[in-house]
């Protein structure tokens, strides 16, 4: 079963990127719990389902000049998949250029993905999902 989660989890990241959101919603349960980036300016905000899910995208998006995303690997972690993200964006105030290297991980139940937590270290991602 955890295969077919990375397989699950790829589809959705690569609808996300290529602005299919709602594909990518559709693999999302609607009841998904989406939590801050721990470390990151986000930590400890919680978005419940696709609504909140797609306002805090959009509220954290409109402070970015520009912005991009790639995915540098998926790890399957059993009911979980650990995707490993490098995130560039300049600030539109600042001007300021940021690059990161996170890792977000994506609790799967009965093919959506339930829960949402991601990490600004990588390695508090693979420890949180079991992996070292």
């Amino acid at each position: 079963m955890s295969q077919e989660n990375v397989e699950l989890v790829r589809g959705m990241c690569e609808a996300f990127l290529a602005g299919d959101v709602a594909a990518a919603l559709d693999v999302l349960h609607a009841e998904v719990i989406w939590h801050g980036t721990i470390g990151g300016i986000e930590e400890g905000r919680t978005a419940h389902g696709h609504n909140e899910v797609i306002q805090g995208f959009m509220e954290s998006l409109r402070d970015w000049e520009s912005h991009s995303l790639e995915i540098e690997d998926y790890l399957d972690a059993g009911d979980s998949v650990v995707v490993l993200w490098h995130e560039v964006g300049r600030g539109k105030r600042s001007g300021v250029e940021v690059e990161t290297r996170t890792a977000v991980v994506y609790t799967v139940r009965d093919e959506e993905v339930i829960e949402v937590q991601g990490y600004m270290d990588r390695r508090q991602a693979l420890q949180a999902a079991g992996l070292s």
